[in-house]
């Protein structure tokens, strides 16, 4: 058992095969639905989550202590959802939350940006130019959210251990290239780093957690 970390560009798709591989491996599916969610039971506001989300950060919200408590929360969350196991967490905190874990996955999930347009034209019923707008403004916001949190480069290839270009491959096929490196991962897990299992939780935590996934399948059934 495993967990895996997707950071995906818009458009990419790269929730859509998240969702694939968990229902492949049998892992439960987190994305930003479920970290929102589990904030919320964590005692983060619904408008503090979202603006820290949707916004890219300016010079004042960079050092914004309230911020910064936030993203350090989200660690913790994703941190304590890799300790559950058998995880595929589409996040783009993830990659650096559990970075030098042995049993962890992490995968980036990018195309090129006129394909990436095109498709959310097509999600969104948009024309060309809002769509091409809209594509720049998301990959801008969650870049400059990693470098700003983080401090890190979102499209170093070196942060990840696979990189999928969806250009080339459809998403079934991403899904079996990535089913192929997790075993690889499996085989070869080093035995001297730590892994998901050792890392540290809290009651309160674990608590806001279920109530969240409770909350989050009771929706899914109603559905």
């Amino acid at each position: 058992m495993a967990v895996i970390t997707i950071s995906r560009e818009s458009g990419a798709r790269g929730s859509e095969i998240g969702r694939l591989l968990a229902k492949s491996l049998g892992y439960r599916y987190v994305g930003r639905e479920a970290i929102h969610e589990i904030c919320t039971e964590y005692g983060v506001r619904q408008d503090e989550f979202e603006h820290l989300y949707e916004h890219a950060p300016g010079l004042f919200e960079r050092y914004d202590h309230r911020n910064r408590e936030i993203v350090q929360m989200i660690t913790h969350i994703l941190q304590s959802l890799a300790r559950r196991d058998s995880m595929v967490i589409v996040s783009r905190d993830g990659f650096d939350a559990l970075h030098d874990v042995a049993d962890v996955l992490h995968v980036r999930i990018t195309a090129r940006p006129e394909l990436r347009a095109k498709r959310i034209q097509q999600d969104h019923d948009l024309k060309p130019k809002e769509a091409e707008a809209m594509l720049d403004r998301l990959d801008k916001e969650r870049s400059k959210y990693v470098s700003a949190f983080h401090g890190l480069d979102w499209a170093d290839a070196a942060l990840y251990d696979l990189c999928v270009n969806t250009g080339k491959i459809n998403t079934e096929q991403a899904r079996d290239l990535i089913l192929q490196a997790l075993a690889y991962l499996e085989q070869g897990v080093d035995p001297e780093r730590a892994r998901a299992s050792d890392l540290e939780t809290d009651l309160i935590l674990e608590r806001a957690i279920d109530e969240a996934f409770n909350f989050i399948d009771t929706i899914s059934k109603d559905a």
